[in-house]
This record gives structure tokens, sequence and C-alpha cells, in this order.
């Protein structure tokens, strides 16, 4: 439930954020959870210290979409794994390439543990692909040899720091997307991809998300530097060896991609996912979070790192739409609760986030097999029930409307399914790359530079400009289940 708490710094004209914090437009006004706490111990010598206010004019490509080869060359596949083994802290003998393999093993099946064949993938039955034999080559090369056949190039780095809880549980994720490139003697084709998504972690919780100020100055502040080299040198010590922004930590370390210390320990935030058409068999996309296994805790030449193959946020079965699961029924009592969020009256806006008891292991975009046609599976009482809760809340739009934004939200649905589709309120999916949204040309999609990013851009000024020295004290209220760009939080995109 949404809660009244008193805000510092706020923008006179900011509105109360309730249940539909949308703009009025795709790209227009920012949701007021924007606004920032008078919390004890927050960092009001950073909130003084806003030297350029109110900033305007953000340059996607180098605050949001950075795409640009000088930063680019600082990204090196091989960096980031490095990074990832050293911050988990596990035995020097595990390499690169151990990791690497076991990873894209999974996508095969075997009786060895570490495949998608396991007792612990897929224990709702919903059903997945397994093995792909096309994906399962990929762990048969080496791709940090400067001969590789194939390898992992970085394509652009994103800004998501819409995606911040608005209470400051965390400062948003910070992405890197890697392209597979092959070439003649390679033993697979592409295209394919990787995400690294990690949530960075906020150093002073109880400040809320004011404590998340300086990295959004930092991003901001990209815009000003016309200096590739500076930028990129910014931008390297951001993800990789600190010190961008004073207080918080490196953005690429293994505790920043769900890492779950133990093998039955929990994982926290972040992931990685993959977006695949290896030799143009089937697109499909899966998500990942780091494991660390030690046979001995104290003794970190026992410990070993993986990558988990886990649910795939955001992407309900279509078995429970159609009723005939056992979890449907509570499946449909959950989904009516998200149908506010999904008829929002702005593409950026709609949003969707469900359990991951709910979710699919794998979502599959490619024509004709796709899993995330919620339209053509519904029943005919999940349709009641969201007409139901559509007359309560004097909603317009008709089921399959709902039906249809529901699989905007998927991986599917947003990077092919569901582009060029109608959802009512005179809204339209916006166009994909087709299947991806950035390609290995590092070509951003219709969708983010007509819709999403120009939505960031909106959010991340407005939160910069609500903390302005001249901006005045006033109260909203916040509700702690979005993020600051007005999404679920724990939502995909």
């Amino acid at each position: 439930m949404p809660r009244l708490v008193p805000w510092l710094l706020t923008l006179t004209a900011a509105a109360a954020c309730v249940d539909d914090p949308a703009p009025l437009d795709d790209v227009g006004e920012a949701p007021a959870a924007l606004t920032e706490p008078t919390v004890e111990g927050a960092p009001t010598a950073a909130v003084a210290a806003a030297a350029a206010c109110p900033v305007s004019g953000t340059l996607p490509a180098r605050s949001l979409a950075v795409t640009d080869a000088t930063a680019l060359a600082r990204f090196s596949f091989t960096r980031v794994m490095d990074r990832l083994r050293a911050t988990a802290a596990v035995s020097a003998v595990q390499t690169n390439l151990g990791i690497y393999q076991a990873w894209f093993r999974t996508f095969g099946a075997t009786a060895a543990a570490g495949d998608c064949n396991d007792a612990n993938i897929d224990p709702e039955r919903y059903g997945l692909r397994c093995p792909r034999t096309p994906e399962l080559k990929l762990a048969s090369v080496n791709p940090f040899l400067a001969t590789s056949a194939v390898k992992f190039v970085p394509v652009g780095l994103f800004n998501r720091f819409d995606l911040a809880p608005s209470t400051g549980a965390n400062c948003g994720e910070y992405r890197i997307v890697y392209s597979v490139t092959t070439t003649a003697a390679a033993p697979l084709s592409g295209p394919g991809f990787i995400i690294f998504e990690a949530t960075l972690p906020n150093p002073t919780p109880a400040a809320g998300i004011n404590a998340c100020l300086p990295v959004a100055r930092f991003w901001q502040e990209l815009s000003t530097d016309a200096d590739a080299t500076s930028r990129a040198a910014k931008l390297e010590r951001f993800y990789f060896t600190g010190g961008a922004v004073a207080g918080f930590p490196a953005v690429v370390d293994a505790r920043h991609y769900g890492l779950a210390n133990g093998a039955t320990a929990p994982f926290t935030n972040g992931q990685v996912r993959t977006n695949l058409f290896i030799d143009g068999a089937e697109w499909a996309l899966r998500e990942f979070k780091l494991r660390k296994r030690c046979s001995v805790a104290t003794d970190p030449t026992t410990c070993r790192l993986a990558f988990d193959h886990v649910q795939v946020k955001a992407n309900p079965a279509e078995e429970l739409f159609a009723g005939t699961h056992a979890r449907s029924s509570a499946f449909l009592t959950a989904f009516v609760n998200q149908i506010p969020a999904l008829v929002r009256t702005s593409t950026a806006t709609i949003g969707l986030s469900t359990s991951n008891l709910f979710n699919e292991f794998e979502s599959v975009s490619m024509p004709g097999t796709e899993t995330v046609r919620y339209r053509a599976r519904a029943s005919a009482a999940a349709r009641a029930a969201i007409q139901a809760k559509l007359t309560a809340l004097g909603s317009t739009l008709t089921t399959n409307n709902v039906l249809d934004r529901a699989t905007t939200q998927t991986c599917a649905g947003c990077h092919q399914t569901s582009v060029g589709v109608p959802l009512g309120g005179g809204l339209t999916w916006p166009g994909s790359n087709g299947f991806t949204h950035i390609d290995g040309a590092k070509t951003l999609s219709p969708a983010l530079t007509g819709v999403f990013l120009p939505r960031r851009k909106a959010v991340l000024e407005a939160f910069n400009n609500a903390r302005c020295a001249t901006a005045k004290v006033a109260t909203t209220v916040i509700d702690p289940e979005l993020t600051i760009g007005g999404s679920p939080v724990g939502a995909a995109n």
C-alpha cells in the first residue's frame, strides 16, 4: 500500500504517485515517486552540491545508451569474467573458460548435474526446449582466445537508473550487452547476445532513494562531457575500478548479479540474460544468476562460481491463463491485481510483475513457437475475472487488450511478439530491430529511440531537478512497490 512520507526539495509541481504514476504521454513528465525523503543520515552535502540545476538536454548517447567505440574498447568480455571471479572470491583453479563452458552446458541434457534437465529446472513443468543443441555448441568454444572464431563483443552500455525502487532499496541496474561474432571457421553461427544486468546497491539504505542522487548526477553529467576519452575513463571507473561515484562500489561485481552464497542460499538482485538465435534455429531468451558453492565455507580455495539457470522475470506460463495447470487459480488471483499497472495510458509505463512460481525458464519469441500468446490461450474464467477488474476500474479496455499488454512485458513479447500489436487506448507496441533492441552493429530499435529512451531521459532529469537547491519542501505519496520510473519493482524492464 502507498505510504505518506515527508519529502525534501520536491518540485512544487510534483503530483501524488498513487495507482498510476504514468506521464501524460509516452515521453512526458516523470512520476512523483522521484522526489526525495527527509531521512536522518541522508547525504545532504550531495544534495546541496547540485551544481548545474535544473538540468535539461540530456543526450541519450552519452547518458542512457552508450555505443561509442572509445568507451566500449574498455569493456572486453574477458574483463567482466575476470571481475566476477575476483569479486566472488573463488578458487584460482577455476578459470574464465571453465565457468563459461559450464554456463553454456546448461543448454544440454545429460545425466550430470548442471544441465537443463536437472530436477530444479522447470519444477512446475511449464515446459522448455531441452536440450537446445545449437546453443550447446557455445560450450565447446573458447571465446577468450585472441584467435577464437567465436567471440563476445561489447555493443552497448545501458543506464537503467529508472529501475531503482522508489524506496531506495537499490540504485538501479547498469547493463553491458555483448554480441556473438563468428568467423567462417566457427562451428556455429549467430546472432546472439549476452546482457549483464548488475543491480547497484544503495550504500546508505536508511537514506532511501536520496542516497542514489550521486549516481543520477554521474550519468547526467556525462551529457556535458564532450571528450569521448574522458567519458570512457569515467565509465570504466563506474563499471570496473570504482571511484567514479564516491561511496559506491564498481558495478561489475559478482554480488551484483544475483550472487547466492551456498548451494541452497537465496539469490539476490541482478541477473544475466541471453537472447540467442544460434544456427538460426529459434530465438529464445533465458535468465541466469550467479551462485557460489564452497565445500568448506571458510576456505576460498574450495569455492566455485556458476551461472545458475533461473526463471525469466515477468514471463508467466500460458497454461496458467488457460486454466490447465494446478496453479492457475492462484495465478489468476495474482494477475488480476496487476491489471492497474497494465491499463496505464503510456506504452513506456505499462507494467507487470509476477512471482517466479508462475514464470517459465525461457521466453521464446520465434513466430509459430512463441510461448507468450496469452490472448490465444486465456480461458473463459480468466477473461471473466479480467473483465470484472476492468469494470471495477472503469476502464474501457477489452480483455484482449489486457492479455496483449501482458505479453508486451515478457522478454519475447517486448523483443518481437508484440511488435505492432494494438493495445487499446490508442497505444501500439513499438518496433524492435527484429528480435533485439540493439543489434550487432550497435543499432538501437525504434522502441528504444522513440519511446523508452525519451521516458528514461524524463525520469533522470526529473529526479535530478527535484533535488535542486531552489526546490521547495512538500509531501507526496510513494508506493514502495514501484520503481522511480513507475514500473513494478522486480519487473523485467
